[in-house]
């Protein structure tokens, strides 16, 4: 491994011969024929056959005639796109000095006209006739960048910098070779301008003719560098010099005296001899009549089959005989053996013959081959695609925005496995380029949602001083693919907020915008630490502008997990639905608009003793896991329960409400007993079933009782229209029960439609009728809110977007107007929650005593008939109520229910 390579396996530049084969006039096809096998055996190899008689004509004396017709000959042989490897360079440096040759210098036109201009113009593809930047600044259309440039070259002119004025675009490398190229003295030049006027026909005869030829041989002989190097800028990789392994070679036939053949090769010799330079130019002459140079000794031949002795030799020899610029230090000359019949072969001819017909030149290496770095890219980015396009897919199979970073709004999602919900589109949005979910009604809730945050943009920035709120929505706005629907729960949420963002994004000088942020933490909120902690936080603490989240849908594990990351950083949440017990304590920022699972349980224990009912069966999935809800509100019951002298009975079911018993079962009537469902809203149309399974007579059936969060269910009517629930009468708990009790005045827009309800009632009911208008125009019949009631959580996300602009509108009252213009900070805010007592649609609310609104109003609202839509037997009742309505008030019925006017 440490010898030398042999001399033959050699790679890199090497210096080549002027091979000169001579011959007598009975070979004269040994290079038609070496052409030819290169032809078919080694194509890759770049190669030319001149033969010099044809191509020099001796009878003409025209001075534009080219100085070296054999050069330009080989120039366009080798330039030809034939060859394997391609056409080699496009010969830029030869082609600008040989065509100058022939041209002759225009007379000048002016003062400052320079003929040489327009020559140097024209050859760089301008029009004849233009030429410099001068010329350039002229045709530029746009007035004042024309003026702009004119003084620039003006002044640069002043500086003394007159060559600004012809510099000619497009000439940059070949003007720099040519300066500093060591024939024709480019010194006695100030630039490529002089000296291509020396080059001209008008000029030419002042010049050394011998000089010119050989500038002439050197730019050609540059080119082929150019074309053969393996670097391009220093740096960067040449692949079309690397693939090349293999010396350009010319044949050169009928080389004489008398056709130029002799002078071309003597000049390359010289050339090589005086610039010390290597290039790639491998010549192969053969001739019959050697030079008439009688002051030089006869060249010494050498025998054909001893040509690789010769060449070894001939390289021993050349850096002394270059170095003292010999005449013939280039030259290697064999001599070919004449063809006659008789004539044998001999073994070293053989042997020289079978080692020429096995050799193969070096291929190039693997990158520098032809579309292996082209499919090596492709390879990789397809390999860099992979990760996108999966991306990309899951994306669009999850509606989800795969290219939000360049939306208008505030935009960020992801796509996430959320165990038997599959994959879901979780994260936030408030523009249109995010709309979460499927459902038509929820998607149109979003859709308004953010025009109107467009709307809030637009009059922010029209009025910078008018207060700008930011809340974020956080709910679960996907679901399952095969689970029941909520989807108009949260659209009723949503819906609220839009009339809250309607009355606030009006034009005014002093009324705070309102923005909402819409988040998706997935079915039963899942997501809701992934979306909180990498991608609520970062954009709360990058937006002094959001005061708070409101909503956090249910309560679960996720929820009370999102809660207390956003409490650690400093940010007021308002729980808009939740009712687990113990919320409270995970932060001090944590607010709660309805009463917790106590006062739910109280609701039931007083409802039961007001019925004088002997017993409750209560009716719910286990309590272990994420399912904390079902967990604190059956501690509650049977806490409360267990001081009364009602008798309290639990039946389970652990995978399936298909478990339970029929209500009929015992055959017994029942009909002063409760059975209350503590369960979720997607299991309580089975629920139904399953209990009132083949049970003929409904009136010994006990009443049945529902949770909150059946409140998902009666909101849902496509849960409600079914035949199966013909004549079921249930009650739920209501939380935001006095929008419901108002009933169809309200959705009628009427004012007064609840005994005193006061301002904010009659503002919700004249914006809910403007928007159940809306809704009915944009979306279809089994889509559109139908019921004659509004919507409990339209009321209830009214108030609590209402909470945060009251908020504002205090804190700015309280600093006075020097400082009004401020952005209040989170914990301003949240402690003017605590301040401040608020009355809104739902009754009022008031955080002063603590952070749960155990003190609002919390209702059994009875619903007669559960498949009727509309009419008196399915439109909610107030069976019992506890806690205050409006102005802090209870109301004096025996129930506890507001009277109805």
């Amino acid at each position: 491994m440490f010898t030398a390579p042999s001399p033959h396996d050699r790679r890199g530049d090497q210096p080549l011969p002027l091979v000169c084969l001579h011959r007598d006039h009975s070979v004269t096809d040994f290079l038609p024929t070496l052409k030819e096998s290169l032809d078919t055996a080694l194509p890759q190899v770049p190669h030319a056959l001149i033969d010099a008689d044809e191509v020099v004509d001796t009878t003409t004396d025209d001075p534009t005639q080219r100085l070296l017709p054999l050069l330009h000959a080989i120039q366009q042989e080798l330039g030809k796109d034939e060859f394997t490897s391609g056409g080699i360079g496009e010969f830029d440096n030869y082609k600008l000095i040989e065509w100058l040759t022939r041209q002759h210098l225009p007379p000048e036109q002016g003062k400052r006209d320079k003929p040489v201009l327009h020559l140097l113009r024209e050859w760089t593809g301008g029009r004849p006739g233009t030429g410099g930047l001068r010329t350039l600044i002229s045709e530029v259309p746009h007035a004042l960048t024309r003026f702009v440039l004119s003084v620039f070259l003006w002044i640069g002119q002043l500086l003394g910098m007159r060559w600004l004025a012809g510099r000619v675009p497009g000439l940059g490398r070949e003007a720099r070779w040519i300066m500093r190229q060591p024939f024709m003295v480019p010194r006695h030049s100030i630039g490529l301008q002089g000296f291509a006027e020396r080059l001209t026909l008008d000029r030419r005869a002042s010049e050394s003719q011998e000089q010119i030829k050989k500038l002439l041989l050197h730019a050609f002989l540059e080119d082929l560098r150019i074309a053969y190097r393996r670097r391009r800028l220093r740096i960067l990789p040449h692949r079309a010099g690397w693939r090349r392994t293999t010396y350009a070679t010319v044949l050169l036939d009928n080389v004489r005296d008398t056709n130029g053949g002799w002078e071309l090769l003597r000049l390359i010799n010289e050339v090589r001899n005086e610039t010390g330079k290597l290039d790639p130019l491998l010549v192969v002459a053969a001739t019959d009549d050697p030079p008439q140079a009688p002051q030089d000794p006869a060249p010494s031949l050498t025998a054909a089959v001893h040509a690789n002795e010769a060449l070894s030799e001939w390289q021993r020899r050349l850096p002394t005989r270059r170095q003292k610029l010999a005449p013939d230090a280039r030259y290697l000359h064999i001599e070919l053996p004449p063809a006659t019949p008789e004539a044998e072969t001999t073994g070293e001819d053989r042997q020289a013959w079978q080692e020429a017909a096995s050799w193969h030149p070096r291929r190039a290496p693997l990158l520098a081959r032809r579309y292996v770095c082209e499919a090596l890219v492709l390879v990789l980015l397809a390999a860099g695609l992979i990760q996108p396009a999966i991306t990309v897919s899951q994306s669009w199979t999850s509606s989800c925005a795969a290219f939000e970073r360049w939306s208008a709004g505030t935009v960020a999602t992801r796509v996430s496995r959320l165990g038997a919900a599959g994959e879901q589109c979780l994260g936030y949005s408030d523009s249109t380029a995010q709309v979460f979910g499927a459902n038509e009604r929820l998607r149109y809730a979003q859709s308004a949602v953010h025009a109107q945050n467009e709307r809030a943009k637009r009059l922010h920035a029209g009025n910078p001083d008018r207060p700008y709120v930011t809340l974020i929505y956080f709910a679960g706005l996907t679901n399952s693919r095969f689970g029941p629907r909520t989807d108009h729960a949260v659209a009723e949420e949503l819906e609220g907020l839009l009339l809250r963002q309607r009355e606030q994004n009006k034009r005014s000088a002093t009324e705070p915008l309102l923005r909402i942020i819409i988040a998706n933490g997935g079915t039963g909120m899942r997501g809701a630490p992934e979306v909180t902690r990498e991608l609520l936080v970062p954009l709360i603490e990058s937006d002094p502008t959001i005061l708070g989240v409101v909503g956090m849908d249910r309560s679960v594990t996720e929820t009370e997990q999102a809660i207390r990351i956003l409490g650690e950083h400093g940010i007021p949440v308002l729980g808009s639905t939740l009712t687990s017990t113990e919320l409270a304590e995970l932060t001090p920022l944590y607010f709660q608009l309805v009463p917790g699972n106590e006062k739910q349980a109280e609701l039931i224990v007083n409802y039961a003793a007001h019925l004088n009912s002997p017993k409750v069966t209560l009716y719910h999935p286990s309590t272990s896991g994420r399912n904390i809800y079902a967990a604190t509100l059956v501690s509650a019951l049977t806490e409360k329960f267990d001081s009364t002298d009602i008798a309290l009975e639990e039946r389970t079911w652990q995978r399936s409400v298909s478990e339970l018993a029929p209500l009929c079962a015992e055959d017994t009537d029942r009909s002063r007993e409760i059975a209350f469902y503590a369960g979720r809203e997607n299991t309580f149309g089975d629920f139904l079933r399953t209990v009132r399974r083949n049970c003929p007579d409904s009136a010994e059936l006990p009443m049945i009782v529902a949770s909150d969060a059946v409140s998902r269910f009666v909101s849902d009517q496509r849960s409600r229209n079914t035949t199966e629930f013909n004549g079921v009468t249930i009650s739920y708990v209501g939380m935001g029960s006095p929008v419901i009790l108002a009933g169809e005045d309200c959705v009628a827009g009427r004012a007064n439609s609840l005994p005193a309800g006061g301002t904010q009632l009659n503002a919700f009911c004249s914006g809910y009728r403007e928007l159940r208008e809306t809704l009915r125009a944009q979306l279809p019949r089994t889509e559109a809110p139908n019921m004659p009631w509004p919507g409990e959580r339209v009321g209830g996300l009214y108030d609590a977007a209402g909470l945060f602009v009251n908020a504002v509108i205090a804190i700015r009252h309280d600093r006075g107007p020097t400082k009004s213009g401020l952005t209040p900070h989170r914990a301003e805010v949240a402690q003017q929650l605590r301040d401040t007592s608020f009355e809104g649609a739902t009754g009022t609310i008031d955080f002063g005593r603590s952070q749960i609104a155990d003190d609002r109003s919390l209702a059994l609202l009875r619903i007669d008939n559960i498949s009727e839509l509309r009419g008196p037997a399915g439109t909610p009742t107030c069976a019992y109520l506890i806690g205050t309505v409006y102005d802090g008030r209870h109301p004096s019925t025996a129930t506890g229910c507001p009277r109805i006017e």
